[in-house]
Protein backbone atom coordinates (compact mmCIF):
# COMPACT_ATOMS: atom_id res chain seq x y z
CA UNK A 1 0.00 0.00 0.00
CA UNK A 2 1.22 3.29 -1.14
CA UNK A 3 1.75 5.83 1.58
CA UNK A 4 1.03 9.68 1.05
CA UNK A 5 3.30 12.93 1.84
CA UNK A 6 1.85 16.38 2.08
CA UNK A 7 4.47 19.02 1.57
CA UNK A 8 3.74 22.72 3.26
CA UNK A 9 2.41 23.82 -0.11
CA UNK A 10 -0.38 21.34 -0.32
CA UNK A 11 0.81 18.60 -2.56
CA UNK A 12 0.55 15.33 -1.98
CA UNK A 13 2.68 13.17 -3.34
CA UNK A 14 3.05 9.24 -3.10
CA UNK A 15 5.83 6.97 -2.38
CA UNK A 16 6.13 4.10 -3.55
CA UNK A 17 7.16 0.73 -1.21
CA UNK A 18 9.80 -0.50 -4.13
CA UNK A 19 11.30 2.44 -4.55
CA UNK A 20 11.92 3.42 -0.40
CA UNK A 21 13.29 -0.40 -0.43
CA UNK A 22 15.92 0.54 -3.19
CA UNK A 23 17.05 3.54 -1.75
CA UNK A 24 17.62 2.37 1.41
CA UNK A 25 19.50 -0.82 -0.26
CA UNK A 26 21.78 1.69 -2.27
CA UNK A 27 22.44 3.46 1.14
CA UNK A 28 23.16 0.32 2.72
CA UNK A 29 25.58 -0.52 0.23
CA UNK A 30 27.64 2.79 0.16
CA UNK A 31 27.53 2.56 4.30
CA UNK A 32 29.13 -0.98 4.15
CA UNK A 33 31.94 0.26 1.25
CA UNK A 34 32.63 3.59 3.59
CA UNK A 35 33.01 1.29 6.78
CA UNK A 36 34.27 -2.03 5.43
CA UNK A 37 37.95 -0.70 5.31
CA UNK A 38 37.66 1.03 8.13
CA UNK A 39 36.31 -2.34 10.33
CA UNK A 40 38.89 -4.52 8.40
CA UNK A 41 41.80 -2.07 9.60
CA UNK A 42 40.43 -2.30 12.90
CA UNK A 43 40.54 -6.45 12.80
CA UNK A 44 44.55 -5.96 11.84
CA UNK A 45 45.56 -3.76 14.64
CA UNK A 46 44.05 -6.03 17.34
CA UNK A 47 45.28 -9.64 16.29
CA UNK A 48 48.54 -10.96 17.65
CA UNK A 49 51.60 -10.52 15.14
CA UNK A 50 51.95 -14.06 14.90
CA UNK A 51 47.77 -14.29 12.95
CA UNK A 52 47.77 -10.82 11.72
CA UNK A 53 48.32 -12.82 7.94
CA UNK A 54 45.96 -15.07 8.59
CA UNK A 55 42.60 -15.51 6.86
CA UNK A 56 41.01 -17.20 9.34
CA UNK A 57 37.37 -15.46 10.62
CA UNK A 58 37.89 -12.67 8.38
CA UNK A 59 37.36 -9.42 10.46
CA UNK A 60 37.05 -11.39 13.83
CA UNK A 61 40.64 -11.73 15.38
CA UNK A 62 41.83 -15.08 15.76
CA UNK A 63 44.22 -13.89 18.57
CA UNK A 64 43.32 -10.67 20.35
CA UNK A 65 46.30 -8.67 20.81
CA UNK A 66 47.12 -4.87 21.74
CA UNK A 67 50.96 -5.64 21.17
CA UNK A 68 50.53 -4.09 18.07
CA UNK A 69 49.02 -0.42 19.60
CA UNK A 70 52.44 -0.75 21.98
CA UNK A 71 54.91 -1.69 18.59
CA UNK A 72 53.14 1.34 17.12
CA UNK A 73 54.75 3.83 19.44
CA UNK A 74 58.29 2.46 19.50
CA UNK A 75 58.53 1.53 15.83
CA UNK A 76 58.92 5.45 14.43
CA UNK A 77 61.39 6.19 17.27
CA UNK A 78 63.24 3.00 17.01
CA UNK A 79 63.52 3.69 12.77
CA UNK A 80 62.70 6.95 12.12
CA UNK A 81 64.16 9.07 15.02
CA UNK A 82 61.03 10.38 16.11
CA UNK A 83 58.40 9.37 18.44
CA UNK A 84 54.77 8.60 17.13
CA UNK A 85 53.98 10.48 20.61
CA UNK A 86 56.14 13.58 18.85
CA UNK A 87 54.31 13.33 15.45
CA UNK A 88 50.69 13.23 16.83
CA UNK A 89 51.44 16.44 18.83
CA UNK A 90 53.14 18.02 15.60
CA UNK A 91 49.98 17.43 13.94
CA UNK A 92 47.84 18.85 16.57
CA UNK A 93 49.75 21.69 16.60
CA UNK A 94 49.77 22.03 13.13
CA UNK A 95 46.34 21.34 12.90
CA UNK A 96 44.94 23.26 15.83
CA UNK A 97 46.68 26.29 14.89
CA UNK A 98 45.66 26.26 11.23
CA UNK A 99 42.03 25.48 12.32
CA UNK A 100 42.29 28.90 14.60
CA UNK A 101 43.76 30.98 12.59
CA UNK A 102 41.58 30.30 9.44
CA UNK A 103 38.20 30.33 11.12
CA UNK A 104 39.47 33.62 13.35
CA UNK A 105 40.09 35.66 9.68
CA UNK A 106 37.39 33.61 8.28
CA UNK A 107 34.67 35.31 10.39
CA UNK A 108 36.07 39.02 10.05
CA UNK A 109 36.49 38.31 6.35
CA UNK A 110 32.73 36.90 5.97
CA UNK A 111 31.10 39.65 8.04
CA UNK A 112 33.12 42.39 5.53
CA UNK A 113 31.77 40.52 2.12
CA UNK A 114 28.10 40.18 3.58
CA UNK A 115 27.51 43.41 5.74
CA UNK A 116 30.25 45.86 4.28
CA UNK A 117 30.39 48.43 1.45
CA UNK A 118 33.99 48.97 -0.27
CA UNK A 119 34.88 49.07 -3.60
CA UNK A 120 35.17 46.33 -5.70
CA UNK A 121 33.68 43.93 -2.76
CA UNK A 122 32.24 40.67 -4.83
CA UNK A 123 35.60 41.56 -8.05
CA UNK A 124 37.62 40.62 -4.84
CA UNK A 125 35.12 37.91 -4.09
CA UNK A 126 35.08 36.06 -6.75
CA UNK A 127 39.18 36.41 -7.32
CA UNK A 128 39.61 34.73 -3.93
CA UNK A 129 36.46 31.89 -4.50
CA UNK A 130 38.21 31.42 -7.80
CA UNK A 131 41.65 30.17 -6.20
CA UNK A 132 39.85 27.30 -4.70
CA UNK A 133 39.93 25.72 -8.22
CA UNK A 134 43.42 25.89 -7.94
CA UNK A 135 45.72 22.89 -7.03
CA UNK A 136 47.67 23.45 -3.96
CA UNK A 137 50.57 21.41 -5.71
CA UNK A 138 50.87 24.39 -8.55
CA UNK A 139 51.93 26.74 -6.25
CA UNK A 140 54.17 23.85 -4.38
CA UNK A 141 58.14 25.13 -5.78
CA UNK A 142 57.02 28.86 -5.42
CA UNK A 143 56.17 28.70 -1.51
CA UNK A 144 59.45 26.35 -0.92
CA UNK A 145 61.40 29.10 -2.21
CA UNK A 146 59.47 31.69 -0.36
CA UNK A 147 59.68 30.15 2.64
CA UNK A 148 63.05 30.05 2.55
CA UNK A 149 63.81 33.51 1.53
CA UNK A 150 61.86 34.31 4.87
CA UNK A 151 63.75 31.80 6.76
CA UNK A 152 60.75 29.41 7.97
CA UNK A 153 61.19 26.74 6.38
CA UNK A 154 61.08 23.77 8.24
CA UNK A 155 59.02 25.17 11.33
CA UNK A 156 55.42 24.99 11.97
CA UNK A 157 54.87 28.35 10.78
CA UNK A 158 55.20 27.32 7.33
CA UNK A 159 52.91 24.83 6.86
CA UNK A 160 49.93 27.12 8.98
CA UNK A 161 50.46 29.61 6.74
CA UNK A 162 50.16 27.38 3.58
CA UNK A 163 46.82 25.64 4.96
CA UNK A 164 45.50 29.58 5.37
CA UNK A 165 46.36 30.86 2.46
CA UNK A 166 44.42 27.77 0.68
CA UNK A 167 42.06 27.35 2.84
CA UNK A 168 40.73 30.70 4.11
CA UNK A 169 38.43 30.97 1.18
CA UNK A 170 36.44 27.87 1.99
CA UNK A 171 35.79 29.58 5.64
CA UNK A 172 34.69 32.47 4.20
CA UNK A 173 32.37 31.17 1.46
CA UNK A 174 30.41 28.90 4.28
CA UNK A 175 30.33 31.55 7.28
CA UNK A 176 29.26 34.27 4.20
CA UNK A 177 26.34 32.14 3.07
CA UNK A 178 25.34 31.66 6.69
CA UNK A 179 25.30 35.42 7.54
CA UNK A 180 23.49 36.78 4.66
CA UNK A 181 20.68 34.15 5.81
CA UNK A 182 20.76 35.99 8.69
CA UNK A 183 17.02 38.01 8.95
CA UNK A 184 18.21 42.29 8.30
CA UNK A 185 15.75 43.29 11.03
CA UNK A 186 18.00 41.66 13.85
CA UNK A 187 21.47 44.08 12.54
CA UNK A 188 19.01 46.83 11.50
CA UNK A 189 17.82 46.49 15.32
CA UNK A 190 21.20 46.63 16.93
CA UNK A 191 22.30 49.30 14.34
CA UNK A 192 19.21 51.14 16.02
CA UNK A 193 20.55 50.62 19.42
CA UNK A 194 23.78 52.23 18.34
CA UNK A 195 26.11 48.63 17.76
CA UNK A 196 29.44 49.29 16.02
CA UNK A 197 30.22 46.67 13.18
CA UNK A 198 32.08 44.67 15.64
CA UNK A 199 29.37 44.36 18.50
CA UNK A 200 26.81 43.50 15.11
CA UNK A 201 29.73 40.58 14.40
CA UNK A 202 30.51 39.40 17.94
CA UNK A 203 27.00 39.86 20.03
CA UNK A 204 24.32 38.87 16.69
CA UNK A 205 25.66 37.39 14.36
CA UNK A 206 28.47 34.98 16.10
CA UNK A 207 25.61 33.75 18.35
CA UNK A 208 23.76 32.79 15.75
CA UNK A 209 26.54 31.44 13.49
CA UNK A 210 27.48 27.97 15.64
CA UNK A 211 26.46 25.65 12.84
CA UNK A 212 28.41 27.03 10.18
CA UNK A 213 31.55 27.88 12.53
CA UNK A 214 31.16 24.03 13.55
CA UNK A 215 31.03 22.91 9.85
CA UNK A 216 34.16 24.75 9.25
CA UNK A 217 35.82 23.44 11.82
CA UNK A 218 35.34 20.39 11.34
CA UNK A 219 35.81 20.37 7.21
CA UNK A 220 39.21 22.65 8.07
CA UNK A 221 40.32 20.08 10.82
CA UNK A 222 40.14 17.10 8.47
CA UNK A 223 42.04 18.89 5.60
CA UNK A 224 44.83 19.99 8.19
CA UNK A 225 45.32 16.62 9.85
CA UNK A 226 45.33 14.55 6.80
CA UNK A 227 47.02 17.34 4.47
CA UNK A 228 50.53 15.41 3.37
CA UNK A 229 52.12 17.47 0.48
CA UNK A 230 52.85 20.69 1.95
CA UNK A 231 53.64 18.95 5.73
CA UNK A 232 56.62 16.68 3.77
CA UNK A 233 57.84 19.30 1.82
CA UNK A 234 58.24 22.03 4.12
CA UNK A 235 59.03 19.83 7.43
CA UNK A 236 61.71 17.84 6.44
CA UNK A 237 63.19 17.78 9.92
CA UNK A 238 62.11 14.52 11.33
CA UNK A 239 61.11 15.90 14.78
CA UNK A 240 58.58 17.97 13.81
CA UNK A 241 57.09 15.48 10.94
CA UNK A 242 53.15 15.10 11.16
CA UNK A 243 51.52 11.65 11.75
CA UNK A 244 50.38 11.41 7.67
CA UNK A 245 54.39 12.23 6.63
CA UNK A 246 55.29 9.65 9.51
CA UNK A 247 52.79 6.79 8.04
CA UNK A 248 54.17 7.72 4.66
CA UNK A 249 57.34 7.00 5.70
CA UNK A 250 56.96 3.51 8.48
CA UNK A 251 54.66 2.36 5.48
CA UNK A 252 57.91 2.78 2.65
CA UNK A 253 60.36 2.14 5.42
CA UNK A 254 62.99 -0.10 4.06
CA UNK A 255 62.61 -2.05 7.62
CA UNK A 256 60.16 -4.62 7.50
CA UNK A 257 57.10 -3.70 9.48
CA UNK A 258 54.09 -6.14 10.39
CA UNK A 259 50.88 -4.76 8.66
CA UNK A 260 49.13 -5.35 12.48
CA UNK A 261 51.71 -2.34 13.43
CA UNK A 262 50.96 -0.07 10.63
CA UNK A 263 47.28 -0.64 10.74
CA UNK A 264 47.10 0.45 14.71
CA UNK A 265 48.96 3.54 14.08
CA UNK A 266 46.55 4.66 11.45
CA UNK A 267 43.23 3.56 13.96
CA UNK A 268 45.55 5.94 16.53
CA UNK A 269 45.72 8.67 14.08
CA UNK A 270 41.79 8.56 13.26
CA UNK A 271 40.96 8.58 17.06
CA UNK A 272 41.20 12.94 17.15
CA UNK A 273 39.28 13.57 14.20
CA UNK A 274 36.28 10.65 15.66
CA UNK A 275 36.54 13.08 18.89
CA UNK A 276 35.97 16.73 16.66
CA UNK A 277 33.07 15.61 14.54
CA UNK A 278 31.31 13.79 18.22
CA UNK A 279 31.76 17.25 19.58
CA UNK A 280 30.30 19.38 17.02
CA UNK A 281 28.07 16.86 14.83
CA UNK A 282 25.15 18.27 16.18
CA UNK A 283 26.07 21.87 15.24
CA UNK A 284 27.94 20.13 11.72
CA UNK A 285 24.63 18.73 10.66
CA UNK A 286 22.25 21.82 11.30
CA UNK A 287 25.32 23.61 9.56
CA UNK A 288 24.74 21.85 6.60
CA UNK A 289 21.30 21.80 6.23
CA UNK A 290 20.96 25.36 6.82
CA UNK A 291 18.88 26.64 4.21
CA UNK A 292 17.14 23.78 3.08
CA UNK A 293 14.44 24.23 5.23
CA UNK A 294 11.54 26.79 5.47
CA UNK A 295 11.16 28.53 8.21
Amino acid sequence: MEDSLKTNYGATFKRSPIFYILTRIVILFFIIIIIFPLLYTLSLSVRSPDTVYSAKYFLIPYEFSLQNYYDAFFYAEERLKVSFPRMFLNSIIVTTSSVILIITLSIFAAFSFSHLRFPMKESLYNVMIASVAMPAQVLLIPLFYLLIYFGIINTYTAVILAYAGFLIPIGILILRMFFEQIPGELTEAGIVDGASDFQLLMRILLPLAKPAIATCVILLFLDTWNEFIYAMIFMQDPTIHTVPVGLAKIGTSRYHINIGTYSASVMITIIPVMLIFAVFQRWFIAGMTMGALKH
